[in-house]
């Protein structure tokens, strides 16, 4: 490599670390994807901050797409990552959420499986808080979708716990900055495409075309997911 060439190089990493945070290269090599960075705000436009967000809650918003929903959970553990695989064999690292303990995660909610989802009506996937057991795994503190039965344990990035899933759910890297939370990527598998193209009908009605459904977002309004969902089915 002439010199030239290298300083140039060297460049472009320094600027690289000063736009981008370090998750880019904590995650190097990894099925990461970066998208837009995207603010969380409360409904009333207020920032999302740490010490906000409940234990025993679980919050719903969207990200990276307008279509895309993701869960949000202070799991009250101090996590110190976790080693997943992919079903094609792949392995990763997820290294824990932000706030005390890293215990503040995110994950895309849409299960690996057969890709259910919140909607306004129902969910079949969500998180089982502290007292509130699966009635399958008779424990809490995960995820399940109650679709197909397919469970995930979020204080290990999303690992699979019980079948019929074969991937861990996508987790949504979060960074927190100035008091501020920002989505920033999503590590493990994409499965955005197949979502959009499975859904295609059901997103065309609720967000008028599917460029609409695949906007990404800067903004991720938050919620609880009680208050989005009509009912949050459970087992």
């Amino acid at each position: 490599m002439r010199r030239r060439e290298f300083l140039k190089g060297c460049a472009s990493l320094s600027a690289c670390s000063l736009l981008f945070p370090s998750f880019v290269f904590a995650y190097s090599g990894q099925p990461l994807k970066r998208y837009k960075r995207a603010h969380l705000v409360w409904e009333d436009g207020r920032p999302v901050k740490a010490k906000e967000i409940k234990p025993e809650e679980e919050y719903l918003f969207f990200y990276p797409f307008r279509a895309t929903p993701c869960l949000l959970v202070n799991t009250q553990q101090k996590l110190k990552g976790a080693k997943l695989r992919l079903e094609d064999g792949k392995e990763y690292i997820w290294k824990g959420g932000i706030g005390p303990g890293r215990s503040i995660v995110a994950f895309v909610a849409i299960c690996t499986h057969q890709l259910s989802y919140p909607t306004r009506e129902r969910t079949l996937i969500s998180y089982h808080p502290p007292g509130k057991k699966s009635s399958l795994l008779e424990r809490d503190r995960v995820i399940q979708c109650c679709a197909h039965m397919s469970a995930f344990d979020p204080a290990k990035g999303g690992k699979v716990i019980e079948g019929p899933a074969k991937d861990p759910l996508p987790a949504v890297i979060l960074s927190e900055e100035n008091g501020k939370i920002y989505a920033e990527a999503v590590l493990g598998r994409d499965l955005f495409e197949e979502f959009f193209d499975v859904y295609r009908r059901e997103l065309r009605k609720e967000y008028g075309s599917s460029k609409k459904a695949k906007e990404e977002v800067n903004r991720c309004v938050t919620t609880p997911l009680r208050k989005y969902t009509k009912e949050v089915i459970r087992c």
